[in-house]
């Protein structure tokens, strides 16, 4: 790589780097994310809803509908007011009451020495936990399964072929990088416009071109804004990933993580997608940037590019099914190519050649679209006129 493109390279990624707005806008989501982790986490545990139940503690059961086994412990003879005068005098220290119609009104009550306001007391679940082990005492281990619902159903997919298929596994990288370039354009957009036009507004580039051409310039500065929007995608993605593995336990969590399918061609022909579906948005943007002359307006054209961008979301359900032409032309036009061929790959609507050859119409766009942003900035570098339109002159006036 030259020289020239390495120090653009190198100087815009230090003095974005000093920027305490970068990292501000960096690590502002993560830290949000984490607050709003750590609250729950908080909220969470303080919420105690372990059933603490030992020898120490002291029960008193009233079984009038005779659920429980007979001669089982904690059960009295009394009723319940018995039960309750029990708790006043400090006999036990909980005391649950079993009425008659339980099994139409389906509500057990207990009694205990209040120590305060209590929003969230589970000893409750002390009794539900007596009559379970209390039933399950009494069937065989397979109705405990059926019961209980403590068990797995393992979906296994069938393709039309009859061969096993797992599109929910496969989908799932397809769609994370998918994610992860919108993430991209939303975090780096304005950065690629204003880079550009910011020098031609401050009259910057005119010196720095006296010294490195056009092309060096701009390659250097979409390769320092390609690295630094790296920085901010993995300073957004890590956690979250850090975050997932760290809750793999969990029962929502875990079925998507087991369906996973790892494939290294198809992970790495997306990661070649993202390269150069990014190198490509870093383009169109520069471009734009090249050929206006206020910050402004790059903002009011860069526009139509974005809507081209993520036009194929719009008609996502065709994207789902056999493509028809109109997927097809989304798959192999330039700006819509990168969201299209996400969106196929994701859906399994698309082969191994199909998606191959679409990598290579983003890779040659994108490239040719770095070109003539280069040809453009260095035409348009040091010209700040705005041309005016101009009117007719109404008739009886005469230019002097």
């Amino acid at each position: 790589m030259n020289k020239n493109v390495l120090k653009v390279a190198k100087f815009e990624i230090i003095r974005q780097l000093k920027k305490p707005a970068f990292w501000a806008a960096t690590l502002l989501i993560p830290l949000f994310i984490g607050l709003v982790y750590f609250i729950s986490f908080i909220s969470a545990s303080s919420v105690d809803t372990d059933v603490h139940f030992d020898e120490n503690t002291k029960i008193a059961i009233t079984d009038e509908a005779g659920i429980l086994t007979p001669g089982m412990p904690y059960v009295i003879d009394g009723d319940r007011e018995h039960g309750k005068e029990m708790v006043k005098n400090g006999e036990v220290d909980l005391y649950f009451y079993i009425p008659a119609d339980f099994a139409e009104n389906k509500k057990a009550e207990f009694y205990h020495i209040s120590e305060g306001l209590e929003i969230f007391n589970t000893d409750g679940n002390i009794l539900k936990v007596i009559l379970t082990q209390n039933s399950a005492a009494r069937v065989n281990e397979l109705d405990v399964l059926a019961l209980t619902g403590n068990y797995e159903v393992v979906d296994n997919k069938l393709a039309k072929d009859g061969a096993d298929s797992n599109a929910l596994g496969k989908a799932i990288i397809p769609f994370f990088i998918g994610i992860v370039f919108f993430m991209f354009i939303a975090l780096c957009g304005n950065r690629f416009l204003l880079t550009v036009v910011e020098e031609k507004e401050n009259r910057i580039s005119e010196m720095i071109l006296t010294s490195i051409s056009a092309k060096h310039l701009i390659v250097g500065k979409i390769i320092a804004m390609l690295a630094l929007g790296l920085v901010q995608i993995a300073a957004l993605v890590i956690p979250i990933l850090l975050l997932v593995f760290a809750k793999s336990g969990d029962s929502f969590i875990a079925p998507i993580l087991s369906t996973i399918e790892v494939d290294p061609v198809s992970i790495t022909l997306n990661i070649i997608l993202f390269a150069a579906s990014a190198v490509l948005y870093a383009g169109v943007c520069t471009f734009v940037g090249s050929l206006v002359s206020t910050a402004r307006d790059a903002s009011s054209f860069i526009g139509p590019a974005i809507i081209f961008m993520v036009f194929p979301l719009y008609f996502m359900q065709m994207f789902m099914v056999e493509p028809n032409l109109i997927v097809q032309v989304f798959t192999y036009f330039p700006l819509s190519a990168p969201v299209a061929l996400m969106l196929r790959n994701g859906f399994g609507t698309i082969s191994t050649p199909e998606f191959c050859i679409g990598i290579a119409v983003v890779a040659v766009s994108a490239v040719i679209v770095i070109r003539l942003a280069t040809k453009t900035f260095q035409k348009n570098a040091i010209n700040f006129n705005i041309v005016k339109p101009k009117f007719l002159k109404r008739s009886g006036f005469k230019k002097k």
